[in-house]
């Protein structure tokens, strides 16, 4: 067989076994539509109707939700999904589907090589973000494809190939804000390892490239000047910390308690003030971050702890990609004078966990905002099984085979025993007690025990008014409830049981599990929604009839 046709059926082969490993069961696996995703889905049901978001901004840069704003270009994709699929559950996840089966095929572009296309078709960490209605899927995609046009650029000097690049890098932190910042890195590292390519670079071709990138970052920036592309990250970072001071004087107070038991009025020593103060507490929260991103327990044991963004019981890559890795990074750098995108993957690789280890909200490694680091941890395996077959000429075949029993055996994890893990991360029974409610035309109060309602109840209901839906949502405080009302028909926030006796109308409760023992005796259970996982939540609807 010709080789061509032979690599050409390989490639079909490798992103029907991507796609596959995206779609299948997509709808319920991971096991329900996380109150983030069902927000996006939402925001997509109204810019199609209104061509607005919720808070009634026409075609917004960054989408205005309840408490924050969020970057526009997925929502963009569900939108558009939503009007060619009848499930709009689907038509949340079908983007990063879609994302990640073309990251996979940009992969192979970048590479040359069905291998490497092959390892990153069949990562966990590749996977899971690529079943789950998350913006990083989009940034990803078009960070691979902006290196890959980069790439074809230097090798063939085509403006075409240069407006391409630019073009995907600059939709990137439309699509996540990561990106934001390390767009800047990335224009740093290309600018360093290709010096001798752009110095040459023909003046007509850098004008137009600069005209172009500021066409289409100009959107962002003013997004950025008005303070909504920064909401998130003020209030995220390191630096905006309220805990510092409170940090600071404690253990100012203990050097001097240590020395000065019992004494008053003592002056602050001037070694307390030079190892105790925020910028040392700044730089320990960096570093602790930082090292943290490359924990062996978080990329090859247990994964991410948060179950939404990992596994707990996983590793985001495979326990065969530790030695790869090592091999792989000795193989790239004996031939660093001829492979310019391995030399990018590993500066990507060191400085990739900058903007996570520039937050303080997460309690260990943040997949999602470390996934940046994927293509690189992918490509040092690649090279790294390179390497040895170079070496053991014999190894390939059992470095297949160990990876296909590694994908077995994850893929089965993932649809058994993840869900069960994972179900109350994901928010399951949600969905299923606003359709329930749905049944009964009386005013219901939706208990915020578990997690708020209000998210799941806009998006299934779905409540689609000709306004902005944040128009009719209002605050209400009384003896017996305190949160947002709609059309005073709903009401979503915390319930005082005791009190619920001056409600002088019939209504209906919709209650957690874990709410029961609050719910009053007199009140009559009209259904019970059991729970699909062990580790969920049953719901109960109760009425006052």
């Amino acid at each position: 067989m010709n080789p061509s046709i032979k690599a050409k059926i390989f490639l079909i082969f490798i992103l029907v076994l991507s796609l596959f490993l995206r779609l299948f069961r997509v709808k319920t696996l991971p096991p329900a539509l996380f109150a983030d995703e069902v927000d996006a889905g939402y925001q997509a049901m109204i810019f199609n109707q209104n061509k607005t978001d919720y808070f009634g901004n026409k075609f917004p840069v960054h989408f205005h939700s309840f408490s924050d704003w969020r970057t526009s270009l997925y929502i963009y994709s569900i939108s558009f999904f939503q009007n060619i699929t009848n499930n709009s559950d689907i038509a949340i996840r079908l983007p990063s589907v879609v994302f990640s089966v073309v990251s996979v095929y940009l992969f192979y572009l970048l590479t040359n090589s069905l291998l490497a296309s092959f390892l990153l078709a069949i990562s966990p960490w590749s996977i899971h973000y690529g079943r789950t209605g998350f913006e990083v899927s989009g940034m990803l995609m078009c960070l691979l494809a902006g290196i890959y046009f980069w790439k074809k650029y230097s090798q063939k000097s085509s403006l075409k190939h240069l407006l391409l690049s630019i073009f995907f890098f600059a939709l990137s932190p439309y699509f996540y804000s990561t990106s934001k910042l390390f767009l800047l890195i990335l224009a740093l590292l290309i600018f360093i390892i290709w010096f001798s390519k752009i110095i040459k670079i023909k003046a007509s071709h850098l004008i137009t490239a600069i005209i172009w990138g500021l066409l289409l970052l100009t959107p962002l920036v003013i997004d950025t000047f008005k303070g909504q592309a920064g909401f998130r990250f003020s209030y995220i970072s390191i630096f905006s910390d309220p805990q510092i001071s409170k940090t600071v004087d404690y253990q100012r107070y203990r050097d001097i308690y240590t020395t000065h038991q019992g004494e008053t009025g003592v002056q602050t020593p001037i070694t307390s003030k030079i190892f105790h103060n925020k910028y040392n507490l700044i730089l320990n929260k960096f570093i602790t971050n930082y090292f943290s991103s490359f924990s062996t327990d978080f990329l090859f044991i247990n994964g991410d702890q948060n179950t939404r963004h990992g596994f707990g019981n996983h590793g985001l890559l495979y326990y065969l990609d530790f030695f790869l890795i090592i091999f792989g990074l000795i193989n790239i750098l004996k031939n660093r004078r001829s492979d310019k995108i391995g030399i990018l993957f590993i500066w990507i690789l060191i400085l990739a966990p900058i903007p996570f280890a520039l937050t303080r909200d997460s309690l260990g490694p943040h997949a999602t905002r470390l996934i940046l680091m994927l293509p690189s941890l992918i490509y040092l395996s690649y090279q790294g099984v390179l390497y040895l077959k170079y070496i053991f000429k014999w190894s390939l075949p059992i470095i297949l085979v160990v990876y296909l029993i590694s994908i077995s055996s994850f893929w089965h994890y993932y649809n058994f025993d993840y869900p069960q893990e994972s179900a109350m991360t994901w928010h399951a029974g949600m969905k299923e007690a606003v359709l329930a409610a749905k049944n009964y035309q009386l005013p219901t109060y939706f208990s915020n025990a578990y997690e708020p309602f209000l998210p799941f109840f806009l998006y299934y209901q779905p409540y689609l008014p000709t306004t902005a839906p944040t128009e009719n949502i209002k605050y209400l405080s009384s003896n017996y409830f305190d949160g947002s009302t709609i059309d005073n028909q709903y009401f979503f926030g915390n319930i005082n049981w005791s009190s619920i006796s001056e409600i002088n109308k019939a209504s209906l409760f919709v209650v957690p599990g874990t709410s029961l023992s609050e719910v009053p005796k007199n009140l009559k259970l009209l259904e019970k929604i059991d729970k699909k996982y062990i580790n969920a939540q049953d719901f109960y609807l109760y009425t006052n009839e």
